[in-house]
């Protein structure tokens, strides 16, 4: 009876979520792209700016299907709850060496 009722637990499921940090490395122009003109651009330092996008990302994560086993009475289908998770990016930093730089060659540094 033990084994029987240990089937029935269920299954932990973890979803992977992109976070702002996952845009370091890439180019402005991609979140330009996406997320449209920036509402400011700051000079930082002589080789860094600051773009400004007040951007605020919703998905909806889960719904993924599980399985429970009791072997008395067969198997039972069931899904994860279905639930938002918000992110939001307030700005980037972007390493620019000079003004003259082309927007496509600007690359994320940091997030703000």
């Amino acid at each position: 009876m033990a084994l029987g009722a240990a089937g029935c637990a269920p299954t932990v499921h973890e979803t992977m979520t992109a976070s702002c940090s996952d845009y370091v490395g890439r180019p402005i122009s991609e979140r330009i792209a996406a997320f449209g003109p920036p509402q400011a651009v700051y000079r930082i330092s002589p080789t860094e700016l600051g773009y400004v996008f007040e951007t605020k990302d919703t998905t909806f994560v889960g719904g993924e299907t599980y399985y429970t086993v009791n072997y008395m009475i067969g198997a039972d289908r069931h899904r994860t709850p279905i639930y938002p998770v918000t992110t939001k990016c307030r700005g980037f930093v972007v390493r620019a060496p000079s003004s003259a730089t082309p927007i496509a060659q600007r690359i994320i540094v940091d997030v703000l």
